[in-house]
Order: structure tokens, then sequence, then C-alpha cells
């Protein structure tokens, strides 16, 4: 099922709540949902510049790119491994939507040069 990667204007008091989560210093003023898989929060240009690839790199987890200044958030806390997340569950489903490119792969195993030279009996 592919979910929806949106990009959200944070208001006053998100900010206020996402800072105390994840640290007083940080510069928040949006932030990066990525459906049941994590979030991110950060700058305008930090999010962006996920917000602008994540759809066209994991196109079997995300099915469209949202913007907007209202959306609820639950959870406060951004997943810093969350791009390793998103790798791990896109690469199952992009070897299971690719089956021919699989046995292409384990057809062309590679001989070593002993190998060749000993089995076209050259020696």
């Amino acid at each position: 099922m592919k979910h929806n990667l949106v990009l959200v204007s944070l208001n006053n008091d998100q900010i206020e709540k996402a800072k105390n989560v994840n640290g007083k210093r940080k510069k928040i003023s949006h932030a990066l949902i990525c459906g049941p898989y994590g979030q991110i929060f950060g700058t305008e240009k930090q999010c962006r510049k996920y917000y602008s690839v994540w759809v066209d790199i994991f196109p079997l987890l995300f099915g469209k790119a949202l913007e907007t200044n209202n959306y609820e958030i639950s959870n406060y806390e951004s997943d810093f491994d969350l791009v390793n997340k998103l790798i791990e569950l896109h690469d199952p489903l992009e070897k299971a939507a690719k089956p021919i490119y699989q046995e292409i792969k384990k057809q062309t195993k590679k001989k070593s040069f002993f190998s060749r030279l000993i089995g076209k009996g050259c020696l």
C-alpha cells in the first residue's frame, strides 16, 4: 500500500513541541511525514531536499507528494535513520517487482581465470 509523503509547514505550537522533543537549539520550521514509516523535523531547506527526491527514489512506498500547512502530528520525534528504514522496506518490493532481473543475476556466474583456462583444455 502506497502512502503519501507530506511536507508540513509547522505552526508556532507545533514548532515548540518539536523543539521540546528534538532539542531547543534545533532550527525547526517544517516536517516531512513519511506515512507510518517515520518523520523528520528541520528547516524548510532540509525537509524539501528529501521531499523532492524520495517520491522518485521510493515509488513503491509513496504514491504522491503533498504540501500542507494543516497536519495533525502525533509523534514529534525525528527518525534519524529514516532513509535506512525506507531502503530496507523498498528494496524487497523492488526485487519482487522485477523477477527477471534476479534470474539474470543468478545465471551470470563468473568463472575464475584458471577454471576458464582448464575448462577450455589449453593446458
